[in-house]
């Protein structure tokens, strides 16, 4: 089972990579210097690997790896998004939301019957808050719904 929207976290960690690489060279340093001026922060070895998303980072590092570029985490992390054209939607397929069975996705069910009633399109991206709302109607965590819609309608036009 898949909790992944439209882009794999794979190609994601390439694309921050890739930015990181370009933040690096836009500067004119070099691997090595970079590591020695990061004050330990990040040695040459472990830049390559995050350079080339052969090792994630955690959330620590992120933060220290961007205060060595001088950029915010949120901005490295959308030129990134903006690299693969990240979609944070939920893709559902309406039709086979509508026909469910599972209890717990009766009040999304009726909820896609009137989209399709209202001549919506069979499928459709749910963006964050469209999933709190049908969480909300659904009596269901965000997270509880994300993997429930997932497994149940999940869209593959």
């Amino acid at each position: 089972m898949t909790l992944m929207t439209t882009t794999d976290t794979g190609e994601l960690a390439h694309a921050v990579g890739a930015e990181l690489q370009r933040q690096r060279e836009d500067r004119g340093w070099s691997r090595p210097a970079l590591a020695a001026w990061s004050e330990g922060r990040a040695n040459a070895r472990t830049l390559i690997m995050w350079e080339k998303a052969t090792r994630s980072m955690s959330l620590r590092q992120l933060g220290d790896v961007s205060r060595i570029y001088l950029i915010r985490p949120s901005q490295l992390l959308a030129r990134a998004e903006r690299r693969i054209g990240w979609d944070p939607d939920l893709a559902v397929d309406l039709a086979v939301l509508a026909v469910t069975q599972l209890d717990a996705l009766r009040p999304a069910a009726r909820w896609a019957q009137e989209e399709l009633r209202a001549g919506g399109p069979p499928f459709r991206g749910l963006r964050p808050v469209d999933l709190a709302r049908l969480a909300d109607r659904c009596r269901l965590s965000i997270a509880h719904l994300t993997v429930l819609l997932s497994t149940e309608a999940p869209a593959r036009p």
